[in-house]
Order: structure tokens, then C-alpha cells, then sequence
């Protein structure tokens, strides 16, 4: 696991040293979204999450260990919806985003931040999703194309919640993580022969909106959540004559 961390280091560091120069954001707040794509009680559904990790002092976001996602309560995860890609990470590493076509669900871009600032941070990487069983499993490639493949990573579904566990190379100065800065990720609307991926909640509370919960863990203990809302839609009342 050393190898590959080293290795994604010197890939990160080589890709973007001939990248043009940009400037990191310095947000003082934790910012997230997770929605689902569809409004309709009992129907099928994307999700889309959007992420901003605040900057600490030094320039940089906190190192963090776990992500949790939770969808409405009542949100159905089908695990027969999808035909799983069952390749461990060496074989998805080799074959790329052409390894499971079938398990496809959708995509993504995440920036990093290693601390050497200026031209190499923030560093883009896009991310490529699949359905493998009982998880998803994601394939990061440099933002300038598909190949090749420098992380695989995997989250963990139980119910309606997705727990990542994150496992970043080492940044700057030494001793230091590379961290995540922005996350952007859109999951399909998937329905096959087995019916939908994702099924929104049966019904729309009285309040008229779903909630979702983003939590992020880091390596001092320290937690940020934040409960999002989103407008569902309620059955319309028809006045009598």
C-alpha cells in the first residue's frame, strides 16, 4: 500500500508541475449538498454531492478519515439493480474505465491539496463510479483524461447511508496528508431489468422536504455535519364542488 501511495504522490506531483497556475480558495466553512435528482415519492433517482472542506490556518483542509452520507430516511438502495463489477483494485487499476461498462453509475472531479502550494495545488482529479456488491467503487484519473488509473477507492452501503474511509499519500510539509478540497459527484438515474438503483422515500412529509446528513471525520477527532434539505413533492388536495 506504501508503493501505491508513493506512487500517486509522484504521479500527482509530476501531471501538475506543467499545469498552468491557479489559485486555492480559502472558504472558512464547511459547505455541503447531497440531494436527490428526482422530487417524486417512490421514484427512481440520481443523487448528486457537492463539497467544500473550510482551510485551516496554514492553507489547508484538515487531513480527514471518514465520510458519511446519509439519503432521506426511507430512501431504497436496490443491490440487484446493478450488475457488480467484481474486479479487485489491481485488475480495475490495469484495465481502467473499461474494466465493468455494466456497473457504471456516473462521475465526478475532487481537488487536492498537498501543501507545496502554487502551481501544483489545488490539483484536480476525476472520478469514475461503479456498482460493486454491497459498495460503490471509484477510479481516479487525471482531470486531462481516463487513463491511468492512480487510486482506487471504495465506499461501503448499508440501508440508505455510504461511509467512505479515506486513504490519501502523504503531503507537505513531511509528516503531512494531501487533503481533499472540493468534491463534486453526480450519480445516475439507474433502471434495469431489476428495476432502480436508487428509489426515493415512499412518501413526502408534512414539512414538504427530504433531509440529508454529510459528516466528515478527521484525523483530530474533530467532526463537521451538516442536514441538508430538499423540496419533495406532497399529493395535491382537490377542493370540493
Amino acid at each position: 500500500m506504501r508503493r501505491r501511495l508513493t506512487a500517486l504522490t509522484a504521479s500527482l506531483a509530476a501531471a501538475v508541475l506543467a499545469a498552468p497556475a491557479s489559485a486555492a480558495a480559502h472558504d472558512s466553512e464547511f459547505e455541503a449538498k447531497l440531494r436527490l435528482t428526482s422530487a417524486q415519492p417512490g421514484s427512481p433517482s440520481g443523487a448528486v454531492l457537492n463539497l467544500t472542506r473550510p482551510d485551516e490556518p496554514d492553507g489547508k483542509p484538515k487531513a480527514e478519515s471518514l465520510g458519511v452520507f446519509q439519503l432521506p430516511k426511507g430512501t431504497r438502495i436496490s443491490h440487484r439493480a446493478v450488475p457488480p463489477c467484481e474486479l479487485d483494485d489491481l485488475t480495475l487499476q490495469i484495465q481502467g474505465t473499461a474494466a465493468c461498462p455494466a456497473s457504471y453509475l456516473g462521475a465526478g472531479s475532487a481537488t487536492l491539496v498537498t501543501g507545496l502550494g502554487s502551481p501544483v495545488d489545488p490539483y484536480t482529479l476525476r472520478q469514475h463510479w461503479y456498482y460493486a456488491p454491497g459498495e460503490l467503487v471509484v477510479l481516479y484519473t487525471n482531470n486531462s483524461g481516463d487513463s491511468p488509473v492512480l487510486k482506487v477507492g471504495r465506499v461501503q452501503i448499508e440501508d440508505a447511508t455510504f461511509t467512505a474511509h479515506l486513504d490519501l499519500p502523504p503531503g507537505y510539509p513531511p509528516g503531512s496528508k494531501t487533503v481533499p478540497k472540493d468534491t463534486d459527484i453526480a450519480i445516475d438515474r439507474f433502471v434495469g431489468p431489476n428495476g432502480a438503483f436508487i428509489t426515493t422515500p415512499r412518501k413526502c412529509p408534512r414539512s414538504g422536504r427530504w433531509v440529508t446528513t454529510v459528516r466528515l471525520t478527521y484525523d483530530d477527532g474533530s467532526i463537521d455535519q451538516i442536514s441538508d434539505a430538499m423540496r419533495c413533492r406532497r399529493p395535491s388536495r382537490r377542493r370540493g364542488r
